[in-house]
């Protein structure tokens, strides 16, 4: 009979890049949205420099809504054609994610992870941010912070490169079009009407108890499920955040990959009853204690 711990190595090594690649082709691999972001967030940057508004700039029905400082790094490739650009950001945003998943010392499979995969897929910057926060230095989380505003919730457990990407986003100021971006409601209205919104946000009561779940794991990788349990209208690639936190995790690898709003809470609040019971028991149930290990392993 199978002992749980080759049930959890066949489950890693076997059923995981199944499940991967099942929830790639069912859900995320639609021509039509082949390099949508790289070439919504383009077109966004060409219409700035040319004296427009980029937050006017849609595509595919939906308005473009990230931060003015994400458009800096689309100044230089807007010297090329616009297919051209969208290649060359998928190519980045690809590299980055082998770079990654390498970085973290996992087999090259992780590359399905279905959130990596999204990002890659839409030629998101998103997998271009989580490069550099894992590289670990504080010169790249502050350009983490500069791709992505959310990047900076990692950085709440590296106060340093908190405060040198801070620096950083206000010396950008003056360079970038911020009343625009205020009259435009922060681009905030129209990214809750197309967001997947999958964090605790979809139900804000839940909020405060996702948020102290994230307390009670502060030390077992609660930085990087911060973005995609409780930051605000997420999109599903924003679960790639979360990807140095299901390192050794199969399970939670495994229910991360499926593209369901408030999977993320829940998952982070389960981690942390569990996290509580056995603090305060010192053991689990058997059956218990293997599903504790795939989502918050015991301490050294």
């Amino acid at each position: 009979m199978p002992t749980a711990a080759g049930l959890r190595g066949a489950l890693a090594t076997i059923g995981l890049p199944a499940w991967f690649i099942v929830i790639d082709l069912l859900w995320i691999a639609r021509p039509d949205v082949l390099g949508v972001d790289a070439r919504h967030y383009q077109r966004a940057a060409d219409a700035w420099l040319a004296g427009a508004d980029p937050w006017k700039v849609t595509e595919g029905g939906i308005t473009f809504a990230a931060a003015p400082h994400t458009l800096l790094f689309y100044a230089p490739t807007s010297l090329l054609p616009l297919d051209v650009s969208v290649a060359a950001w998928m190519v980045a945003g690809l590299v980055a994610s082998v770079w990654l998943v390498r970085r973290l010392g996992l087999p090259l499979w992780w590359l399905a992870f279905p959130p990596l995969v999204h990002s890659i897929w839409n030629g998101n910057p998103q997998t271009i941010a989580l490069a550099l926060l894992v590289l670990g230095s504080t010169a790249a989380a502050a350009v983490a912070v500069l791709i992505k505003l959310y990047a900076a919730v990692p950085l709440l457990v590296r106060p340093r490169a908190l405060i040198v990407a801070g620096i950083a986003l206000v010396v950008t100021l003056p360079l970038l079009p911020w009343q625009l971006y205020v009259q435009e409601g922060f681009g905030v209205t129209s990214h809750l009407e197309t967001a997947w919104n999958g964090s605790a946000w979809r139900i804000p009561i839940l909020v405060i108890p996702t948020l102290a779940a994230l307390w009670v794991i502060r030390k077992r990788g609660a930085e990087w499920l911060a973005v995609p349990a409780a930051w605000p209208a997420t999109q599903f690639y924003y679960v790639a955040m979360a990807l140095p936190a299901t390192v050794g995790r199969p399970i939670l690898a495994a229910a991360l990959a499926l593209p369901v709003p408030l999977m993320a809470p829940i998952l982070v609040m389960a981690m942390a009853v569990l996290e509580v019971w056995r603090d305060r028991r010192g053991s689990l149930p058997p059956r218990v204690a293997t599903l504790a290990d795939s989502l918050v392993p015991r301490q050294a």
